[in-house]
């Protein structure tokens, strides 16, 4: 008989013990993985002009909406083809836009594509990221600026993802 309490003595000791880590993992809060949470993505074949010149316009075409949880950052890229006429020297401005508002360093440095009294069509990116960003609903887009009317993108894409750091 000693040998089968030992037994049941030792079973009770593994259930009890399952049962403490059980309790333990779901008073516990879980832990947060970093990395990607979420990603948006969108994309547009449209020919956006910057017209008027000298102004900053948001390409509305190529907006996303995301919402972000308490904890996390964003990051943002933006890639299209530009194209600049051959009249003088030829400018086009990229900047992010994050809710309405034109957003500078160091969270996303503007880019610019020129020409020096030449046609020139070439591939630009833009990329930002930043950790200051309130929880809740948020909407990302570009700004174009150029300094003449026929300066123009096209074959556009948006992307936005929340990690955790």
């Amino acid at each position: 008989m000693g040998k089968g309490k030992g037994l049941v003595f030792f079973a009770l000791i593994i259930g009890l013990s399952g049962l403490v880590l059980g309790v333990i993992s779901l008073t516990l809060p879980p832990e947060q993985n970093s990395g990607i949470q979420k990603t948006w993505f969108v994309y547009d074949s449209g020919v956006h002009f910057t017209n008027p010149t000298y102004t900053d316009i948001h390409i509305n075409a190529i907006t996303i909406n995301f919402t972000v949880k308490s904890g996390e950052s964003v990051y943002g890229l933006f890639n299209t083809h530009a194209t600049l006429v051959e009249i003088g020297v030829a400018t086009i401005i990229f900047k992010f836009v994050l809710d309405g508002y034109v957003i500078s360093s160091p969270v996303s440095p503007e880019t610019e594509f020129s020409s020096n009294h030449q046609e020139m069509s070439g591939s630009v990116t833009l990329q930002m990221a930043t950790d200051t960003i309130l929880p809740g609903f948020h909407n990302a887009t570009i700004s174009i600026q150029g300094n003449f009317l026929n300066n123009a993108i096209d074959e556009s894409t948006l992307l936005i993802q929340t990690y955790l750091p």
